[in-house]
């Protein structure tokens, strides 16, 4: 048994509810966790999911027991609706982590069981890891049969990545099998015209009245998410290197959610929170403070992490979240693509576009569930109004995905603060400055 399975065991996980509709916002990490890009609503009810629920037979008592006999099964007779049965069973007991381990081994021995591969992708996708489910459906993607949801899958992992050429051709399949398909229509368009767009974005940005005619000079792409584009820039006037974000759509909601992403954190003095520069509503553009250390979400592509590191990203970003919660903002996306890591090893929080006062309940006072779904409380999926309780959860859930990555064991404490951050009872989270704390002791 591992480290980690011994310092967490079951608890700490949060329990699999699935929202109605969640809204994806990672717009400044092209490794986010995964969501529809561009807002939309999320499918959390594929058709083989609901037909493997449907046709299961009844499964032991313990699940895991169930899935580690099953490995043993050949090929041609595996029951994949049973398989699909057991892991949703016991992601419903807070046991995703060992659920995914397993059924992963499983399906190493039967290639062919499409409907688990599929399954087991959308999880690892909405967990932040892209590459493991673009892994499982890369057998699949080239089968003219493959079901639709599969492909769209496939084409948000591949746009996520920096892959618009694989991605566009992926939904233009989708298009091709079914001209109506959700979705499918609108980001076939987004991709041609974010093609035309990119070619011409730097005369754009550089254009005679953009962004007080062309202060700022575009210089390279430094990430892309479902609501925008991050670019480095150049601060002419200044001669400073600045961070530009660009929205893609330019619509009512994306509009709202520009304002809200740039004066919002505008009304902090913390080292924690990200500056802004400039707003241009006209360009749907935000000029910002450009983090050098990167994200920590990319900190995690490049292997094991020492503790110390983890220790003073969490410990600030944690203090920065108490600062925020004391002037009455709920940030409502905390996720590790939006602490950026400064050359001190301190984070900043970044893209508060979903930010809204305590009591809230987002854009036009209609509960909806919005965030990513990975780092959702079960109150924020169920649309409830805007509580420090949700960021606190949302700050437990990156910390202990973060820890699957360290260089060496943590301090066994670690893993009852954890726990304490992710209950599933909002009012039983402690405060955000209680993790600080926690995190600061030796």
């Amino acid at each position: 048994m591992s480290w980690l399975r011994r310092l967490f065991g079951r608890r700490g996980e949060p329990e699999a509810t699935e929202p109605a509709a969640v809204t994806d916002t990672d717009a400044t990490d092209t490794t986010g966790p995964a969501a529809p890009a561009g807002g939309e609503a999320v499918d959390e009810a594929p058709s083989h999911r609901a037909a493997a629920r449907a046709r299961a037979p009844a499964a032991p008592e313990d699940p895991s027991l169930a899935l580690a006999a099953l490995a043993d099964a050949p090929p041609a007779t595996l029951d994949e609706p049973t398989v699909l049965d057991l892991l949703e069973r016991m992601r419903a007991a807070g046991r995703e982590a060992r659920a995914i381990d397993l059924v992963r081994r499983l399906v190493a021995g039967h290639p062919g069981a499409r409907s688990v591969h599929h399954r087991v992708a959308e999880i690892l996708a909405s967990r932040g890891d892209d590459e493991g489910a673009a892994e499982l459906l890369g057998r699949f993607v080239d089968a003219p049969d493959a079901p639709l949801d599969l492909w769209m899958l496939a084409a948000e992992i591949a746009e996520r990545r920096g892959d618009r050429t694989g991605a566009l051709a992926l939904y233009e399949r989708v298009v091709a099998r079914d001209l109506d398909y959700p979705r499918a229509r609108a980001r076939v368009r987004r991709l041609r015209e974010g093609e035309r767009h990119a070619r011409d974005l730097g005369a754009t940005l550089m254009a005679d009245g953009a962004l007080t005619r062309g202060r700022y000079r575009v210089e390279r792409e430094l990430g892309r998410g479902g609501a925008g584009t991050v670019f480095l820039a150049q601060d002419l006037g200044l001669g400073r290197a600045i961070a530009l974000k660009v929205y893609h759509r330019r619509g009512r909601s994306e509009r709202d959610r520009l304002l809200v992403e740039a004066r919002v954190p505008a009304r902090f003095e913390h080292p924690g929170v990200v500056r802004i520069f400039d707003l241009d509503e006209g360009l749907a553009a935000i000029a910002m403070e450009r983090v050098l250390g990167g994200s920590v979400r990319r900190e995690l592509e490049k292997g094991a992490i020492p503790v110390e590191r983890i220790r003073r990203w969490f410990e600030t970003a944690a203090e920065t979240l108490a600062h925020v919660h004391e002037r009455g903002v709920v940030h409502r996306d905390v996720k590790p693509s939006n602490l950026l890591i400064r050359a001190d090893e301190h984070a900043v929080l970044t893209d508060f576009g979903l930010a809204c006062e305590r009591g809230a309940v987002g854009a036009g006072d209609a509960p909806r569930a919005e965030g990513t779904l990975a780092y959702m409380s079960p109150e924020q999926r169920a649309g409830a109004p805007a509580e420090p309780a949700m960021d606190v959860f949302a700050l437990g859930v990156a910390l202990r995905e973060v820890l699957e990555h360290v260089a060496s064991p943590p301090p066994p404490a670690w893993a009852e603060h954890v726990a304490a951050c992710v209950r599933d009872e909002p009012g039983a989270r402690p405060p955000a400055g209680w993790l600080a704390e926690r995190l600061r002791e030796r």
